[in-house]
């Protein structure tokens, strides 16, 4: 089972009133700024307060419902252990196939081989499979959610040999003290964000010097209209757009004296023709999926 027990844990500061505390052994920590407790139950540390947990409850439920709907929730712990790989009968074989080509390209754009292992914060985990994956190849990984069902959510962690530091959290609350990663990543997530640029400002603040920020396989646009197109088709009210656009990323790299560049994840040729004759349907763009890095 994937715990953090003996393993590196980062620096947690209370998602509230920002008091720094050290975990060392402890399974509770008090905060001495406000008060509030937070504690480490089932392999996940407890960070998400009750406030904030309501502002989220809504979407939350609309998103496990829709992911069942779909699908997605899954409780074969081989299945968790394989992704972002996936049998070819998968119904959802094409959306992982892009999501390979992203990792890999996270892995020869940010994490090459060779390198020395990284600090890695990774915002909207999910199941936590790429926090697996990064945990696998030595880096020292804390994978974030607000979701922390055993499927397809942080509960799912404890499927993975490798040691993980789950955090049932906000992502635009984050329980950590600043200056202590090397990378952040937002996995399949910043489009959820209410204020996507807001979002990313506070996540650099988590960097230390040098570190990378990335966007991994949010959907984005060029114009504002086909993303808002696409939402207007969803299934899923999000509480952010539910999308991005190229203009307001590099907006907000220049923001924080960033360099961004984006690397397209292009999939499969059956899956590329199906977007082309999409877009002749639906009358909008298709959205565009891949690694967005600013340094």
């Amino acid at each position: 089972m994937s715990v953090d027990a003996g393993a590196w844990l980062p620096r947690f500061a209370c998602p509230e009133c920002g008091t720094v505390f050290d975990a060392g052994d402890s399974a509770c920590l008090a905060c001495g700024g406000c008060g509030r407790e937070y504690r480490r139950q089932d392999g996940v540390w407890r960070f998400l307060t009750p406030a904030r947990a309501a502002q989220l409850d809504a979407f939350v439920r609309q998103y496990r419902i829709v992911r069942e709907r779909e699908g997605r929730r899954q409780t074969s712990p081989e299945y968790y252990r394989q992704l972002p790989a996936v049998p070819a009968r998968d119904p959802y074989a094409g959306d992982w196939r892009i999501r390979r080509e992203t990792y890999a390209h996270l892995l020869r754009r940010v994490l090459a081989p060779g390198q020395p292992s990284s600090r890695v914060l990774d915002l909207g985990a999910g199941s936590g499979w790429l926090a697996h994956r990064l945990s696998s190849l030595g880096h020292r990984v804390v994978a974030v959610d607000a979701l922390d069902d055993e499927a397809d959510g942080l509960g799912a962690v404890r499927h993975y040999p490798t040691a993980i530091v789950a955090v049932h959290a906000d992502f635009d609350a984050l329980p950590f003290a600043p200056a202590q990663f090397d990378l952040v990543v937002f996995n399949g997530s910043l489009h959820y964000a209410p204020d996507a640029g807001a979002t990313l400002a506070r996540a650099r603040t988590m960097l230390d010097a040098g570190g990378t920020l990335v966007v991994m396989d949010s959907p984005m646009f060029r114009a504002d209209r086909d993303g808002a197109a696409m939402v207007a088709r969803g299934p899923l009210e999000s509480p952010g757009r539910g999308y991005l656009t190229f203009d307001g990323l590099q907006a907000s790299a220049s923001a924080l004296h960033m360099e961004p560049e984006f690397v397209p994840s292009r999939g499969s040729l059956a899956w590329r023709t199906r977007r082309r004759l999409a877009r002749l349907r639906l009358g909008r763009a298709p959205a565009a999926f891949g690694l967005w890095v600013a340094r």
